[in-house]
C-alpha cells in the first residue's frame, strides 16, 4: 500500500494489521522491492500490555523468499549493517534513518528477546523514501 505526497512515498509494511511478537520469538514482514536513487527512514510503533523488548533489523537478498514473512535462506541482513533500532523497550514511534545496500528485495525482521511480553504487537511499520536529487 503505497502513499505518496509527489516527494516522499510511504509503504506500509504490514499492511495496517497488527503484526503480533509474542515472547521470544521472530517475525517477518512480506518483501518489498528496493527502489535505486531514493534515502530510506523506518517508522514504527509497538503496543502491549506488558514489557516490550524488541530489536528491529532489514534483511535483504536478491530473491524473493520461497514463503513470504517466514525464514528464509536467500534473506539475510546484510554484512557490515546491524539493527534498525536494537533493544527496542518502549511504545513511542520511532523514526530512524537507514542506508540499504543495494539488492532487490528487502523485509523487516522483528525479534522479541528478553522480557518481551506475550501481547506484543508491531503495530506501525511505516517505511519512507524520496528519490535522491
Amino acid at each position: 500500500m503505497a502513499k505518496t505526497n509527489g516527494a516522499v512515498n510511504v509503504y506500509d509494511a504490514i499492511g495496517g494489521v497488527a503484526l503480533a511478537v509474542a515472547g521470544v520469538t521472530t517475525v517477518w514482514t512480506e518483501s518489498f522491492l528496493f527502489e535505486k536513487d531514493r534515502t530510506y527512514s523506518f517508522e514504527f510503533q509497538f503496543a502491549s500490555s506488558g514489557t516490550v523488548e524488541c530489536d528491529v533489523s532489514l534483511e535483504q537478498g536478491n530473491t524473493a523468499p520461497a514463503t513470504e514473512a517466514a525464514i528464509s535462506t536467500d534473506m539475510v541482513i546484510p554484512q557490515g549493517k546491524g539493527y534498525i533500532l536494537e533493544n527496542v523497550g518502549d511504545k513511542i514511534v520511532h523514526v530512524v534513518s537507514y542506508t540499504p545496500v543495494v539488492s532487490r528485495f528487502m523485509r523487516l525482521k522483528i525479534a522479541g528477546t528478553g522480557a518481551n511480553h506475550a501481547s506484543t504487537t508491531l503495530t506501525r511499520m511505516n517505511v519512507a523514501s524520496v528519490v535522491n536529487a
